[in-house]
């Protein structure tokens, strides 16, 4: 059996410090400068402590699956004595495990970046299952030369997401690269939402309705003929909506409004005698008005 190499006054005096300066940075909740300074610490001297203590920061930190495992190497490692100053571990844990979930994840091309909410955790084949956090989260799956995988997923809390990758060689893949120049642009083909162009879109050969849709502009529908491996790029061109102002019923409506009031307002200041009028002098007392 290897002798594990005690470290030396100078080695604990170092680690004495990096446990404070970890302290002092719970104390002023600097959560990150804290699991920095107690894995050093741990690197020195291996104190099953300095596990506890990295395991809490890194729960306020949120890394559930950082802290699950510090928390259960302090479990593990930790003798009955040191264990029974914290009279909750198992609360604890409990706690922290009900936040981490666990993603099995296989891909049929080895060496592709696996990126977990825009963060890279690995790559194919990926050396086993990956603790994470719970909850929704955005899985991308690169390789060059293959299309962009892209999936949003749950992850169960205290369960297992299995998923398998095929990714998709861009050179035999049938693709629509939709283009459009109005910024805000949506893309639809065939009935579903494919994203804002330029954007790529893996369909199967045949022909596909795309309909372009932004505000203020009029939808543009078209279809394009894909064959097997082809990269057919469309480009969407919109046209503004007309303004109310443009119809030609809106000007010849108030032409004759304007017209009709200039009639009427001229009637009114035309003065007539008495004698001319259909109504005796002295009956109207006062202009008529509309």
């Amino acid at each position: 059996m290897a002798q594990v190499n005690e470290p030396s006054a100078d080695d604990r005096a170092r680690a004495a410090e990096l446990k404070q300066r970890g302290d002092a940075a719970i104390d002023s909740m600097r959560y990150g400068e804290a699991v920095d300074a107690y894995t050093m610490a741990y690197g020195i001297t291996k104190d099953p402590a300095l596990l506890y203590n990295r395991g809490r920061a890194l729960q306020a930190l949120g890394d559930f699956p950082g802290a699950l495992e510090a928390l259960e190497g302090f479990a593990a490692t930790a003798d009955a004595e040191l264990k029974a100053r914290v009279p909750k571990l198992a609360e604890l844990l409990a706690d922290v495990r009900a936040h981490v979930g666990t993603l099995v994840l296989n891909c049929n091309v080895a060496g592709a970046r696996v990126l977990l909410r825009e963060k890279v955790v690995g790559k194919t084949p990926l050396s086993g299952p990956l603790r994470v956090t719970a909850g929704a989260a955005s899985i991308e799956v690169t390789a060059e030369g293959y299309l962009l995988y892209t999936k949003n997923v749950e992850l169960p809390a205290g369960g297992v997401l299995d998923l398998d990758v095929t990714l998709l060689s861009r050179a035999k893949a049938s693709l629509l690269v939709l283009r459009a120049p109005i910024p805000g642009t949506v893309a639809i083909v065939d009935g579903k939402v494919v994203g804002n162009p330029p954007v790529e879109v893996v369909v199967d050969p045949g022909s596909h309705k795309i309909v372009a849709r932004a505000d203020g502009y009029a939808d543009t529908v078209t279809s394009a003929v894909v064959s097997s491996g082809e990269h057919k790029q469309v480009d969407l061109i919109l046209s503004q909506k007309p303004g109310i102002t443009s119809r030609w019923w809106f000007w010849t409506g108030l032409g004759v409004v304007v017209a009709g009031g200039a009639a009427v307002t001229a009637a009114l200041l035309i003065e007539r005698k008495p004698s001319q009028g259909d109504l005796p002098p002295g009956t109207v007392s006062a202009p008529i008005r509309f």
